[in-house]
């Protein structure tokens, strides 16, 4: 099943994913002027598995102890873990933000290689290990639901409607971030560099390396992904 390839979509098809990601992503940090949040917004919850299961990952293979991942809105969670201070814990509180460009960018390479299958089988298996640390109704029924459309998607959709939600993912994981990075700007430059408790404030507390240059480490290692993918996604 994962060696299965199928032949590459139509521009249009490619195309109009990317549009529909670009829009999750700007709903992450854009209200409406109504004040209303739009229901892309909730798209953006893929990546939020992926950021905390970036750091629960992460974790368990730098040596720490992963208690639990819990997901409180489509663009927020988080995940705690006990670690001794070191790489690890650095290298486990970075991986949020970086994993889901890092994941796009393989979804795009199998994507190239026509392996629809088995971007959406590995998305499951990503989806079982965030479910090994949910300890609460609300994580579990997003879960549920993203890993139910996927699984629909395999066993159900025909082929055009799969190979366009394979895509759809992997332009998510590659973008949506990007408004979640955006986000630590906009809090610091209307609040200040003090008081935060997001993952730069705790990285600059464990490193003595300033919250900006993790903020902008992130935004480069997201250009980068979408740069080396979008020419891999794109017929």
């Amino acid at each position: 099943m994962l060696s299965e390839t199928v032949p590459a979509p139509g521009w249009g098809v490619v195309a109009l994913t990317a549009l529909f990601a670009f829009a999750v992503s700007l709903t992450s940090f854009a209200t409406p002027p109504n004040g209303r949040r739009s229901l892309l917004r909730n798209a953006n919850v893929l990546a939020t598995l992926f950021h905390e299961g970036g750091h629960a990952l992460v974790s368990l293979l730098t040596g720490g102890d992963v208690t639990r991942v819990a997901i409180t809105s489509p663009g927020g969670g988080f995940t705690t873990w006990k670690q001794q201070p070191g790489l690890g814990v650095v290298l486990a509180t970075a991986a949020g933000y970086a994993m889901p460009p890092l994941a796009g960018l393989g979804a795009a390479v199998l994507l190239h290689q026509g392996r629809v299958t088995a971007v959406l089988v590995l998305t499951l298996v990503a989806l079982v290990f965030v479910l090994l640390f949910t300890r609460d109704l609300r994580t579990l029924a997003v879960v549920v639901v993203v890993g139910a459309i996927v699984y629909c998607a395999l066993r159900y959709a025909p082929g055009w409607l799969r190979t366009a939600i394979a895509y759809t993912e992997a332009w998510l994981l590659l973008i949506s971030e990007i408004g979640g990075v955006q986000i630590l700007v906009s809090n610091r430059r209307e609040h200040g560099f003090s008081g935060h408790t997001d993952d730069a404030a705790k990285l600059a507390k464990q490193t003595k390396m300033p919250s900006p240059l993790w903020i902008v480490g992130w935004f480069v290692l997201n250009g980068w992904a979408i740069w080396h993918a979008a020419p891999l996604l794109f017929p």
